[in-house]
């Protein structure tokens, strides 16, 4: 069993391909909303790292998954980390794509600058932006089409829940991760401006047992600029964790 936590702004619709990947191996995969994303439902906040990691704990106990891989990717690598920690044992794998131990300190006004413009109904600025780190810049001019999409996915995002969902963002951090037992897989696109490969590295050396892998030429949202490279990084990975 393979579990797909998104990031900020992002679905379970940023993991059909890799979902994909899983159905051809013959593997169950799920890939789910987090709470105030996509189809699940919006409560008022505050939202929290903590909070998201109690709910994929219970999305696993509620499909009666005693064990399974878990993905995450930006703010979702953070959650699949404090799941991990709560799972202990039932955690077979742990892969980050485009995480942190915690954000650079220069993110923090960009944060604080994604609520406002939330709770201010201008989703589409914060989706002009978001692309621009989330592709890379030859993406950018060569795939309107895929361009587009990526802005469409932001600007679907509920306002206020958005908001919610940056401010607790703007201080997620992963939490005790060399005590994090299972083989982890840090990795990222080579144009990630968010987190560069030396953020990937930086996890690999704080756990256990960590590895560093690379989609050359993609930026933060690689799972969907490159696919196919994002496929064969992390599948490498959870065919042979160890």
């Amino acid at each position: 069993m393979v579990l797909f936590t998104h990031g900020l702004g992002g679905s379970a619709n940023a993991w059909l391909a890799q979902l994909q990947g899983c159905r051809e191996r013959g593997w169950r995969a799920v890939a789910h909303d987090q709470r105030g994303a996509g189809r699940s439902e919006k409560p008022p906040g505050p939202y929290s790292v903590e909070t998201w990691s109690r709910d994929l704990v219970a999305l696993l106990d509620a499909l009666g998954i005693a064990e399974a891989a878990l993905v995450g990717h930006s703010v979702g690598c953070m959650v699949a980390e404090r799941a991990t920690l709560e799972l202990g044992e039932r955690a077979r794998a742990l892969a980050l794509c485009g995480g942190a131990l915690a954000w650079r300190p220069e993110a923090a006004p960009v944060f604080e600058e994604r609520v406002r413009q939330a709770r201010t109904g201008r989703l589409d600025e914060i989706a002009e932006l978001v692309t621009t780190t989330g592709l890379s810049e030859r993406r950018r001019r060569d795939d309107p089409r895929l361009l587009g999409l990526m802005r469409e996915m932001i600007v679907a995002n509920d306002p206020e829940a958005y908001a919610e969902c940056s401010a607790a963002t703007a201080v997620a951090t992963m939490e005790r991760p060399e005590e994090i037992a299972c083989p982890v897989l840090a990795f990222c696109g080579s144009e990630d401006p968010v987190t560069p490969p030396a953020a990937a590295a930086e996890i690999a050396e704080a756990v256990a047992d960590g590895r560093t892998g690379i989609v050359e030429g993609a930026a933060h949202w690689c799972q969907i600029e490159d696919p196919e490279g994002t496929d064969r990084v992390l599948f490498r990975f959870l065919e042979k964790p160890g």
